[in-house]
């Protein structure tokens, strides 16, 4: 298990400066290429990097239209959507495309990074990740999703405590968010932790790396999954939103 550097590790407070530094990252690459595809704007001829954002708008559009209740709802969280949707497809690749660590052998007890710690990571301290392969990172995205439902269905308070009647209701309301969290984090954290085992492998005569093939392998299938994973997360988001929209009434196929 790697050494990450925290802010405040004494404290509950305590931050993984990696995660928040890779969260920043992802929104900066996230905003770049949107800034990238309406840059030359083309009505009649879309192409490029604009053809890929207006199919990711049409996808996630019509992603909401099968989980919120109306057309209006629609139109309300397609912007969130969307920006879920992309965000969580870079953030689940970072991780796959570079994984950048050193050795540290002196430590620093105010970044967390104390002997014992380093001890147990062999010296090795991650400097860039994938942010959604930290379970707090992804949890409080859940969490967030889960005070946007409630707040939409608060709108309608009748209706809104009336599905609560049912019990089974109030244990949905504690698995939910946990299990919309913690999916994304072990299927990015798993993918990247057996890259690291791959890595390992022994080379034949010191210099034939025979992991390759698989690492490959590897690769493409955790790449295919960190893609499905950004996808699962938002429908689920839209999902659990539409769910709790009372006042609205089915106005689409």
């Amino acid at each position: 298990m790697p050494a990450f550097p925290y802010l405040f590790y004494n404290t509950i407070f305590r931050i993984n400066i990696v995660t928040i530094a890779m969260m920043i990252l992802t929104g900066i690459i996230v905003l770049v290429l949107l800034r990238l595809a309406q840059r030359n704007l083309d009505v009649r001829k879309p192409r490029g990097l604009q053809n890929f954002i207006e199919w990711a708008i049409d996808f996630t559009a019509n992603m909401a239209r099968d989980t919120m209740p109306s057309e209006r709802m629609v139109q309300w969280i397609l912007p969130l959507a969307f920006t879920m949707l992309i965000f969580l497809f870079v953030a689940n690749w970072l991780g796959l495309i570079a994984t950048i660590s050193i050795k540290l052998n002196h430590p620093i007890p105010w970044l967390g990074l104390t002997a014992q710690n380093l001890a147990m990571a062999h010296g090795e301290v991650p400097l860039f990740d994938s942010p959604t392969a930290n379970m707090s990172m992804t949890l409080g995205m859940a969490f967030m999703v889960w005070i946007l439902s409630h707040a939409q269905g608060l709108r309608h308070p009748r209706q809104y405590f009336r599905h609560y009647r049912n019990p089974m209701a109030i244990i949905e309301e504690i698995t939910n968010p946990l299990t919309h969290g913690m999916r994304l984090y072990g299927n990015i954290f798993a993918g990247e932790a057996l890259i690291g085992v791959i890595l390992t492998i022994p080379l034949i005569f010191g210099w034939l790396p025979v992991s390759i093939p698989l690492l490959l392998v590897w690769l493409l299938y955790s790449g295919f999954v960190s893609t499905i994973q950004a996808y699962v997360f938002t429908i689920l988001m839209t999902l659990y939103v539409g769910h709790k929209s009372y006042g609205d009434q089915v106005d689409h196929a």
